[in-house]
Order: C-alpha cells, then structure tokens, then sequence
C-alpha cells in the first residue's frame, strides 16, 4: 500500500473517531455547507483524487438532484438523512449507518425536523467538479 494511500485512509479513521465530540449543535451553520478535511490525488490510480468531508444537513433541508462523476461513501453520525435515488425506493440512513452511491447516480438528500451530519468520502476523477446538478 502506497504511503499516499495510508495518509488518506489514516485522516479518514481519524475524522471519524473526532466526529464522536463535536455535535450537529455545535457544528451547526446556517445553511447546507460540505467542509473539506481532505483533498488528495491517489498515487495508485492515474487522474483520481479523493475527497473527504464532514458535511452538516440543516433540518428539513432538501438538496437538489444531482451527480458525481465518481464513487462517494457515506457514514452518517448524528441525526438521520433520508437518500433518494432514481429507481430505487427512498431509504432513510440513520447515524451508525453507511451507504455507497455508484459514478453518475442522480441522487438527492433530505433531512426532517432535525439536522443531521455526515462524513463523505469521495473518490473522482482530479478536475471535475464535486457535484452536477440535474435540471
């Protein structure tokens, strides 16, 4: 395994063992923002990178459909987010809980009356952007 490979798997334990002391409430901004812990190329795979994020979801926050152009990992550690994805039946992932969404699904977020917060860990190719909307 690459040393490269090593520091990013390391960060990513380390962020989710940290996320344990800090709660939605005092992570709390005012609206959806992703905060970058992480952004690094993967020595073992030419033209991808990885991106990892400790993401806080406002309550009753709806994100718009949209896509990566890479695979993204989802641990969800406070409060519960309901993940809807085209062709598959709403599922709602509660804290403790993971999920994986495949390059290109159009997917979309949405939490209830009570904010939630997330780890997402995100491998896609180095110059795209993190995310497309779907009109």
């Amino acid at each position: 395994m690459s040393a490269n490979r090593l520091q990013i798997l390391a960060v990513f334990a380390v962020l989710v063992a940290s996320c344990g002391g800090r709660t939605v409430e005092s992570a709390a901004p005012s609206e959806f923002k992703p905060q970058t812990v992480m952004r690094a190329p993967l020595d073992s795979a030419d033209g991808l990178e990885v991106i990892v994020q400790d993401v806080y979801f406002p309550a009753n926050l709806e994100l718009p459909r949209h896509y990566h152009p890479g695979e993204e990992y989802i641990y969800v550690i406070e409060g519960e987010v309901t993940h809807v994805q085209e062709g598959e039946d709403d599922r709602v992932y509660r804290a403790g809980e993971a999920l994986s969404i495949g390059v290109g699904k159009v997917h979309a977020a949405k939490t209830g009356d009570e904010p939630a917060r997330a780890v997402i860990f995100r491998v896609h190719r180095r110059g795209e952007p993190e995310r497309i909307v779907v009109e």
